[in-house]
């Protein structure tokens, strides 16, 4: 890892802990002229595009199936970005960070790998996934966290042989059930091809400034095993990422320090393997198995309270704060064709289990009346710190779904089903002091030595539906649609408490909870095609997401239940195909009602699910593909929303965490814009070249909700720019060159308070880093 010197002549200044009133002034006229830029772009490229009539090329046609049958894009009204799987190859997209700068619109609170919490059009808040997310057809379930926050750390799978990524925005209740009251993330993995052997190689290294090596190895094979009937495809990989945060030793503490460098490393290896069966013409069955095992050496949160000049990937923490993440799924998929109808049936079943510890020595200290600069002079808790609580938690679920999707040409399309899933939760946390290296240790039942507190959480939560919707083409070129879906979830956790901070506390099993619902939503739509290049639609949606029971925490025996949040989309959107079918331009404006938000305010120890009032999101998406030259193809989007709460709030007894209406929801930036160039062309008669360009933009975002609160911070806006090149051989071989955040940027991807809300982390884009990669195809 390089010196501090070495990153002070490409980073730029630690950010400072407070913001003022004229940085401020200066970001929104950098982000006024960025994205300015952004759509001069998409305007000076649509107009280029324009004046090529003679050219008859047209883009590819882009088939997507996120309403539950096979549409065209530009014939879907729903605002939906597309990313092909040649796009996340040619961006080295590796998993949900490297594609989420692509799409307008799609953010995450992010702690790291397999730790972040998305969120599309501003809506974000604690409790189940407000984005609903599905590796082909399995229907993700999240780990119980702290609080029953299931949406917290969503997994993150690393993106192998891909063949499209769908991102709806938008509530989809009718569609895809609890828990996509933002939209749905869909990462749709190749199937088997039954008549061909196939296969793919690819190692790299990389190279980060002020960080260590890091290496990567990809392997792809396809094998017919019955011609036309049976093959498999098997898709391996293994990471070794280096890290680049440091623990920096600081004289003015008096608590043992970490002083290590290069802490985030990361390693994860995995495979998928799918095998389908073309039992006969009308047939199909595929099953697809996931594996994956991630592990990261240490936290990837920066403090930016102790950076130093020319270094602020900075942390300090008093203890190491690994994370390992184990996730094992199984896809089974039945596809057969009804004369009238194509009948879908998939069945799946998804378990993981992370361990991970979290630095609670800044908490333990403050109950002591001590603090990391005194804590070797007449600290009574001394002997216990530093401390760290450490956590395993598991999911394991069971779902299934059956469908009937109209395939007969005719006025009215519909299609009708069932859903459940049964879910699983377990978590133990223990808090004990850690040793001179950081780490807790455990006795060989699983205890923790010395532990100070202890307690588990069995939870048990399922659902099940039944949905329908229909579209009529009530005129010629004119559909009306309305869909229905009828749900029910029963939710519960049984609490017991091991061990308590203090002796005289009760330990045992506290009182059952549960919680159970029920409820009824209906969408409608309207579209209308102007021409068969151009698609206006209105929508009218809901989404929504289960209440539950609290975690008692460790100081009580009961806490009260949280309600269940529903949201309302009125949108309408704009579809058109232009310059003879060489440029797409897709937008839409959207207005959504937030009832009963389910909401985490910041506590002392351990903090509750509640819900508030309201809140409202309005703002929009526009995105544009076009091929601007021959064979020059720019992209560009930009999406705005205003997210806040609106209307009387619940009074709160506690000043610092009283909720007002005005009050910008938490964890979203309130714009974001992407834009790139990619211009892919032949050398000679043997080899190809492709060159891509990406530029991506965030505003900032705050840590919780109520400015008033002294967990209250609020994160710089940034851009980042990525650029890409392929050299690509006919006979398969291939050489790639990626550059990420090409000006090293200190990139603020989120901010979160930590240690009990005592100090603010920020979790920061990775410095400049150089990939140098070979690939094989054959």
């Amino acid at each position: 890892m390089g010196h501090p010197a070495k990153r002070a002549s490409l980073s730029s200044k630690p950010p400072a802990a407070s913001r003022q009133t004229p940085r401020r002034v200066r970001s929104i006229r950098t982000k006024h002229s960025w994205l300015a830029s952004v759509i001069a772009l998409l305007l000076g490229a649509a107009q280029s595009a324009a004046v090529r009539a003679d050219d008859n090329a047209e883009l590819q046609e882009v088939v997507v199936t996120a309403t539950k049958r096979e549409t065209p894009l530009q014939e879907t009204p729903v605002s939906i970005t597309v990313l092909a799987g040649e796009t996340v190859k040619t961006t080295d997209a590796d998993n949900f960070a490297d594609f989420a700068k692509l799409v307008p619109g799609l953010t995450a609170t992010d702690l790291g790998p397999g730790n972040k919490r998305y969120a599309l059009r501003g809506l974000q808040s604690p409790g189940e996934p407000e984005v609903a997310l599905y590796y082909d057809e399995i229907p993700v379930s999240g780990l119980p966290g702290g609080s029953l926050d299931t949406g917290a750390s969503q997994l993150d799978l690393k993106l192998v042989d891909v063949d499209r990524i769908e991102v709806l925005r938008g509530p989809e209740g009718t569609l895809y059930g609890n828990g996509s009251e933002g939209g749905a993330i869909r990462i749709l993995s190749n199937r088997p091809i039954l008549d061909k052997f196939e296969g793919s190689s690819e190692i790299s290294g990389s190279a980060t400034d002020g960080g260590a090596p890091s290496y990567a190895v990809t392997q792809m094979l396809n094998i017919p095993l019955i011609d036309n009937r049976l093959a498999i495809r098997i898709a391996g990989y293994y990471r070794h990422e280096g890290g680049w945060i440091d623990d920096l030793y600081q004289s003015n503490i008096s608590l043992p320090q970490i002083d290590k460098k290069n802490l985030n490393g990361e390693q994860t290896g995995g495979a998928r393997a799918s095998v389908s069966l073309q039992a006969n013409d009308r047939w199909n069955l595929t099953d697809i198995t996931y594996y994956q095992h991630l592990h990261t050496d240490n936290s990837f949160e920066t403090y930016p309270s102790f950076a130093v000049a020319g270094d602020p990937y900075v942390s300090k923490a008093f203890v190491r704060t690994p994370w390992t993440d184990e996730a094992v799924m199984n896809n089974l998929i039945s596809t057969y064709d009804l004369p009238w109808a194509e009948f879908v049936a998939t069945g799946s079943y998804q378990r993981r289990t992370v361990d991970t510890p979290v630095d609670t020595t800044r908490y333990l200290l403050s109950m002591f009346g001590c603090t990391i600069y005194n804590w070797d002079r007449g600290c009574t808790g001394r002997q216990v710190l530093p401390a760290a609580g450490f956590a395993f938690e598991s999911v394991r679920a069971e779902s299934a779904e059956t469908r009937l999707v109209s395939t007969t040409s005719g006025l009215l399309q519909w299609t009708a089903g069932a859903a459940l899933q049964d879910t699983t939760d377990y978590r133990d946390s223990q808090v004990a002091p850690v040793d001179s290296d950081g780490y807790i240790q455990f006795d060989p039942g699983g205890n923790a030595v010395n532990r100070l507190f202890e307690r588990n959480n069995y939870d048990h939560f399922n659902q099940y539906s039944v949905f329908g919707n229909a579209g009529y083409e009530i005129a010629r070129g004119l559909t009306a649609g309305a869909g229905v879906r009828w749900f029910h979830s029963y939710r519960s956790d049984q609490q017991v408490i091991l061990q308590q901070f203090f002796p005289d506390s009760p330990t045992g099993a506290e009182p059952f909870q549960a919680f159970s619902q029920g409820a009824l939503f209906k969408s409608f739509d309207l579209s209308y095609k102007l021409s068969p290049a151009a698609l206006v639609y209105t929508q009218a949606s809901p989404g929504f997401r289960a209440g539950g029971p609290n975690y008692p925490g460790g100081f009580a025996t009961s806490a009260p239940p949280y309600g269940s949040d529903s949201v309302w989309d009125y949108e309408a959107g704009l579809k058109l195909k232009l310059a003879d079918g060489r440029v797409r331009w897709n937008s839409a404006v959207f207005w959504i009602d937030w009832s009963n938000l389910q909401v985490i305010l910041p506590q002392s120890n351990f903090s509750y699910i509640s819900n508030s009032g309201s809140a409202r999101s309005q703002g929009f998406e526009t995105e544009f593909t076009g091929e601007i030259l021959r064979d020059l193809i720019a992209t560009a989007g930009v999406s705005y929303n205003n997210a806040q709460l609106v209307g009387p709030q619940p009074v709160n007894s506690n000043v610092a965490n009283q909720l007002r209406a005005g009050d910008r929801l938490a964890g979203v930036p309130e714009w974001t814009a992407n834009s790139s160039l990619s211009y892919r062309h032949h050398l000679c008669s043997h080899y190809s070249m492709t060159e891509r360009i990406d530029v991506s933009y965030e505003s900032s975002r705050s840590t919780v909700v109520p400015p008033q609160n002294p967990a209250y911070f609020v994160t710089k806006p940034y851009e980042l720019v990525d650029l890409h090149f392929q050299l690509d051989r006919a006979d398969g071989w291939g050489l790639f060159v990626d550059v990420e955040n090409v000006f090293n940027r200190y990139a603020e991807l989120s901010a979160q308070p930590s240690d009990s809300n005592l100090i603010t982390t920020i979790t920061a884009a990775r410095p400049l880093t150089v990939t140098l990669g070979i690939r094989k195809r054959y």
